[in-house]
């Protein structure tokens, strides 16, 4: 896919199998890549090592019952697979409800709505989705918009753009279990982008929105201090452009 900006004079690549941009034919890092820099190991070990432990439990009777040993080690190499199990359906889930809103989004008449997800947890973050849109009167201005920013080098794809409380705002759609502090440094990155390359300053905060896939609810948080935000994605961007470099450099050695 290959979107044209400032005026026409940048192509900007994007392969969605990879997840890849590039312009010109040279590799662009993705916002989200700079992001994933920022350790969040910590409750995730927590999550991981809970996931074995009751999934051992629940296969109590069948590991004391075998006196082979066969089935211990079946058990357990599936035990420590349960994260990477969760994780994908998780994933799953959030693309699919991710992609109907901006199926939704895009539609132009009542026909091209789309029908609503048969899958439990796809519905629930759906139905979460449309809560927040009657609630808070959101009028979108784009979805789904490819971003680059020459200044800085980076690509990213930003989940919308919409009228929320009668501002301008950039808004990032999330499916996970809760809103975290580096978040709003990847929507602060797809702002600055947009901005620079319109020349157009949005005039409200950016929001990031959470629709529970088990609960059908929505989280709405609103974020000031763009400027602050940015800085801090820029330092994590360098960090992990740096990092890049001593990798390929010790790979070459």
């Amino acid at each position: 896919m290959i979107t044209k900006l400032y005026r026409g004079t940048i192509d900007l690549n994007f392969d969605e199998n990879r997840h890849y941009f590039s312009v010109n034919g040279k590799s662009v890092i993705s916002v989200t890549a700079c992001t994933g820099v920022i350790d969040k190991s910590r409750p995730l070990i927590y999550w991981a090592t809970g996931l074995t432990k009751d999934f051992l439990l629940a296969h109590l009777k069948d590991l004391t019952k075998d006196t082979r040993g066969d089935e211990i080690v079946r058990l357990i190499e599936e035990a420590v697979k349960q994260h990477q199990i969760k994780l994908q359906k998780a994933a799953d889930a959030g693309t699919e409800a991710h992609k109907w809103c901006e199926l939704f989004i895009k539609a132009k008449t009542l026909k091209d709505t789309p029908e609503l997800p048969k899958d439990p947890k796809v519905y629930n973050a759906v139905t979460a989705f449309l809560k927040w849109v009657d609630e808070y009167e959101v009028k979108f201005v784009a979805s789904e918009k490819h971003l680059y920013s020459k200044k800085y080098e980076y690509a990213g794809i930003m989940d919308a753009s919409a009228v929320i409380k009668r501002r301008t705002s950039v808004v990032d759609f999330k499916t996970g279990k809760a809103i975290y502090p580096e978040m709003r440094l990847q929507v602060s990155a797809y702002q600055a982008a947009d901005e620079e390359e319109t020349g157009k300053m949005y005039s409200g905060d950016k929001w990031i929105v959470r629709f529970g896939k088990d609960d059908g609810c929505f989280e709405a948080k609103q974020f000031d201090c763009q400027k602050e935000d940015f800085k801090a994605f820029v330092a994590a961007m360098t960090l992990k452009k740096r990092l890049k470099e001593l990798d390929t450099y010790n790979k070459e050695k």
